[in-house]
């Protein structure tokens, strides 16, 4: 029997015993009651803890001959997987972003293109999971002209020209998130980066506009201090330079440090050793 019928026969040894073991693993589960669904097109948007061991699940839904969203349902759930609470928040001509739930609140934040400002304005709807009662609060805006996909994010090129986009990231336990945005109009080119803590107050704004002369940046995750008062945004950064060689580089990897509204850079790649090539 030679090598290769050997490693074979070895692989699948192995790949059964996984399987028999990941069958004997002593994980529970269980179903909630079923219930009518009134709008089965409808795409899951967030589903966000109560902070009492059940759920809320906010969904985007369509309707009419030729589907067209309409608002977002929202339902809530108890630890018994039993419906508690639902409630049918009509609106459209805003992009869904996030949702979170905070002493009891529930905030769905949005961006909503204000024509009579001409600007994009973040706004939180927030409203009591037990009675459900929305009120808005402006957090941000930022003067443009309307785009199509403002919040359009894509991993893997950044060729930004033009326009307006922006993002938003939440950290692991919704303590806190950050607000990215770039503008650019002919030579007039803005990137700022701002946070906010789940109570809806502005911790930092950072103006990143010196650093983008040369790169386009595509955020992909964000980290904060317990105390809130450092942020770290990992991230590609795109050469805006056209590569004319295989060895010019395309982009590379960047971590951003912001605090006491000031920031620092530094990158992963060491001499020879490029991210690109993974």
């Amino acid at each position: 029997m030679n090598l290769r019928k050997i490693l074979g026969s070895l692989v699948l040894f192995m790949s059964f015993v996984f399987l028999v073991k990941a069958q004997e693993m002593p994980i529970k589960y269980s179903f909630g009651e079923k219930y009518n669904d009134r709008y089965k097109y409808s795409n899951l948007l967030e589903i966000s803890d109560d902070g009492m061991g059940g759920s809320i699940l906010v969904r985007s839904y369509y309707t009419g001959i030729i589907l067209k969203p309409k608002g977002y349902f929202i339902e809530h759930y108890n630890k018994d997987l039993e419906l508690i609470g639902e409630y049918n928040y009509k609106m459209k001509g805003v992009d869904f972003v996030n949702a979170f739930v905070k002493n009891g609140q529930l905030n769905l934040l949005l961006l909503k293109y204000v024509a009579s400002k001409g600007s994009y304005d973040y706004v939180v709807h927030s409203s009591p999971i037990g009675n459900f009662n929305f009120v808005t609060k402006t957090i941000l805006s930022i003067p443009s002209e309307e785009v199509n996909s403002p919040t359009a994010h894509n991993y893997y090129r950044r060729n930004f020209s033009s326009g307006f986009t922006t993002t938003t990231f939440f950290n692991e336990n919704k303590s806190a998130f950050v607000i990215s945005t770039h503008f650019k109009k002919g030579r007039d080119e803005k990137h700022f980066i701002y946070l906010f803590n789940s109570g809806l107050n502005k911790l930092a704004e950072y103006d990143f506009s010196g650093q983008i002369e040369e790169k386009n940046y595509a955020w992909e995750n964000v980290v904060t201090s317990k105390n809130l008062e450092q942020v770290y945004l990992v991230g590609k950064a795109y050469y805006k330079k056209k590569r004319f060689a295989v060895t010019d580089r395309k982009f590379q990897y960047e971590l951003l440090k912001i605090s006491n509204n000031s920031g620092t850079t530094q990158t992963f790649d060491d001499p020879g050793r490029f991210s690109e090539a993974l």
